[in-house]
């Protein structure tokens, strides 16, 4: 293998730190991987891959599996990058890195900008499972929200462009892979209502989980196969005008006296139920 980059302050090492920035990765359009999981979810996908940067104490299981992707061509080895322990730790963000770190383009096909002015499709997405959120700006939410989506069978998941970045580092982590699988539509906060006034216009009813007095509970009411929910930010829920926009509300039943759940595991509910909806 090459020799490895010893300089922190070597241009291309301060490319790749840049990168843990939100204006960097915009300005490149590229963002970062930590670990083996990682580096393999990305092998496995459609998406391009910039380089990757392997850590000289990386373990020999992370070695082998780097060079083994390199030795079957699954892996140009002109974008293997051997890098310094003290390098290694200028550009990774994990407090136990695994020794390799992957950089890959944004994946413009897969998560799309709804253009001002550009409608849904006419289906309305057809038969596709969706799952709505507003606001949701945790990343670690954001992602743990991704990987139930995936992981369950959410077929898209339609955001509203203040949510959390989805290249994100906390994102990346949460979502486990997530971000190579799921098609995301990212909306302007103030046309959400209307992308539901368009998918309840296809037949879609479209659910609000939150607490309102009217709010029907979720499991004493029927779903069809192509209803949704919308769920909204950690702290203060859907918007009044996001709520208006919806069919109904609808909340989780819990046992009395137990405080409600975060936005991720009240998502996964609403995704379970949607997911299982015939």
């Amino acid at each position: 293998m090459r020799e490895a980059i010893t300089s922190r302050q070597n241009p291309r090492v301060k490319e790749i730190s840049a990168l843990g920035e939100k204006k960097y990765r915009k300005a490149t359009g590229c963002f970062r991987l930590d670990g083996k999981k990682l580096f393999l979810e990305a092998l496995s996908s459609d998406a391009e891959i910039v380089s990757v940067w392997l850590s000289e104490g990386a373990s020999d299981a992370v070695r082998e599996t780097v060079e083994r992707a390199v030795d079957e061509g699954r892996l140009d080895g002109e974008r293997l990058v051997l890098a310094s322990e003290s390098v290694f730790e200028k550009i990774t963000e994990e407090a136990s890195p695994e020794g390799v770190v992957t950089v890959v383009r944004a994946m413009d096909h897969l998560h799309r900008t709804l253009a001002d002015g550009e409608k849904l499709p006419e289906d309305g997405f057809g038969s596709e499972k969706l799952l709505i959120a507003e606001s949701l700006r945790d990343a670690g939410n954001l992602g743990t929200v991704l990987r139930s989506c995936a992981a369950l069978g959410i077929d898209r998941l339609i955001l509203s462009d203040d949510c959390a970045e989805l290249y994100n580092p906390k994102t990346l982590r949460a979502a486990m892979g997530a971000i190579f699988r799921l098609p995301t539509l990212r909306v302007a906060p103030d046309r959400l209502p209307t992308v539901i006034g368009e998918l309840r216009a296809t037949g879609r009813h479209v659910y609000a989980a939150a607490l309102r007095e009217d709010a029907m509970p979720i499991g004493e009411f029927s779903l069809g196969a192509r209803d949704c929910f919308v769920i909204g930010n950690e702290g203060h829920g859907l918007s009044d005008t996001l709520i208006e926009a919806c069919d109904a509300s609808a909340i989780i039943p819990m046992r009395e006296g137990n405080e409600s759940l975060n936005a991720a595991a009240a998502a996964t509910v609403c995704i379970w139920e949607t997911v299982r909806a015939k």
